[in-house]
């Protein structure tokens, strides 16, 4: 493991694997290396097709520091960071709502030369009213019951599913990051409420590919298709049998033939 201070002073900590062209993935809400393996074997499996792979804890989640207040322009700031440490251009391959922390990099002018984004969740719903929970929650300290909260009721994943990963063994590492919940539900409420979100991509001339599983949460498909007709240069791949989080044996492949083409 490594680190990389942001211009903030916020402490990154990254693991590199592999050696060509770079490619940082960033994860969504909740997610960090400790309790993601998915995205760690699937920086393994993306070293072994002939990249530089980097994975990282999102500023406020595993080994990485916080600085307030948050902003995802300061996490924009992070990526940057990364890529001056590691060497760019990057391309960005973001998970869920980690899109509005590329969208920020691209707005910013990051050292991006390819955007592959898997189901942004960029759809038209207001979370006022879950924000406002989950501040009132974090404030009280009860991060397990803003991260159940943040599951079943903002994501919406079923209840069997909800109660076998709170007595998984990983469940109180997953916790400690749900006070950066917030950063990310607010942000993409942010795109969300604006009705003219799509000019936000103005600067992502870049290629880009979006992609979604078959399998996913409805309004998924929907946004990721909405994505990728705000952007000039996006293409559409939709993966079999995938849902919101894709295995990394159906990501990589697809993920490789895109990077080798651009």
């Amino acid at each position: 493991m490594s680190t990389v201070t942001s211009p903030d002073g916020t402490v990154i900590d990254y693991d590199r694997v592999g050696e060509g062209p770079t490619v940082i993935f960033i994860v969504g809400a909740s997610a960090f290396r400790a309790i993601d393996e998915n995205t760690t074997r699937a920086a393994h499996m993306l070293a072994d097709e002939g990249f530089t792979a980097v994975t990282y804890d999102r500023r406020g989640r595993g080994r990485s520091t916080d600085t307030k207040p948050w902003a995802v322009e300061r996490e924009a700031e992070d990526v940057a960071a990364l890529i001056g440490e590691v060497g760019g251009p990057a391309t960005l391959y973001t998970s869920s709502s980690g899109a509005t922390v590329a969208l920020a990099a691209v707005a910013a002018g990051v050292d991006i030369n390819a955007l592959a984004l898997y189901e942004p969740p960029f759809v038209r719903v207001d979370h006022t009213e879950h924000l406002a929970t989950l501040h009132a929650l974090i404030a009280e300290g009860k991060n397990a019951e803003a991260m159940h909260y943040n599951l079943a009721t903002i994501i919406g994943v079923p209840a069997a599913v909800v109660e076998g990963m709170m007595k998984a063994p990983w469940w109180p590492i997953m916790i400690t990051g749900a006070p950066t919940l917030p950063y990310d539900i607010g942000a993409v409420h942010d795109i969300g409420r604006d009705p003219d979100w799509p000019t936000r991509w103005a600067n992502a001339t870049m290629p880009t590919i979006v992609y979604s599983g078959d399998q996913t949460f409805p309004g998924l498909p929907e946004a990721a298709d909405a994505v990728a007709d705000a952007l000039p240069k996006a293409t559409r791949r939709i993966l079999p049998g995938q849902s919101h989080g894709p295995a990394p044996e159906a990501l990589v492949p697809v993920l490789a033939e895109f990077l080798r083409a651009i």
